[in-house]
């Protein structure tokens, strides 16, 4: 789907609808991209690396694993997230290159992406109405990022 400007249709999508969601932005045909794939220890992250070799396989480009801490020191969960994605591009012949990075998450992956980036991160396992009220860091993401981003659930 294209990116929406103010009726942020994007984030009622990916928040209501059970399927994965790209949502583009700016998008260049003509522009070589990378992709940005956030991983943590959530339950969706396996899956995110997963299309991530997809996409990689067959557009032929190059993966950054970006896996952040919230508090200047990595979970431990967080670091065998990290150590299976770059394990899995190896296994897959992918070219992958590991960021890890301190600070709030969706600001984080926001601040490091680039315009020829393409997000892929997993779904947010919040119930709809936590992420009505606290919203999520993929639906902060797709509201506040100027690049493509793939939503997987």
């Amino acid at each position: 789907i294209g990116g929406s400007g103010e009726r942020h249709m994007a984030h009622d999508l990916v928040q209501y609808i059970d399927s994965s969601i790209f949502v583009v932005k700016n998008f260049n045909p003509n522009q070589q991209y990378r992709i940005l794939c956030a991983v943590d220890d959530s339950p969706k992250t396996r899956k995110a690396v997963k299309y991530a070799v997809r996409i990689a396989q067959a557009f032929n480009i190059g993966v950054d694993l970006l896996t952040i801490s919230t508090n200047n020191q990595l979970k431990s969960s967080n670091e065998v997230a990290a150590k299976y994605a770059a394990k899995f591009m190896r296994r897959t012949g992918i070219e992958a290159k590991n960021l890890f990075e301190d600070g709030q998450p969706s600001k984080k992956i926001i601040e490091v992406s680039r315009k020829n980036n393409i997000i892929i991160m997993g779904a947010s396992t919040k119930s709809p109405i936590k992420k009505f009220f606290k919203g999520s860091n993929p639906l902060n993401v797709v509201e506040n990022c100027n690049c493509p981003v793939l939503i997987v659930k």
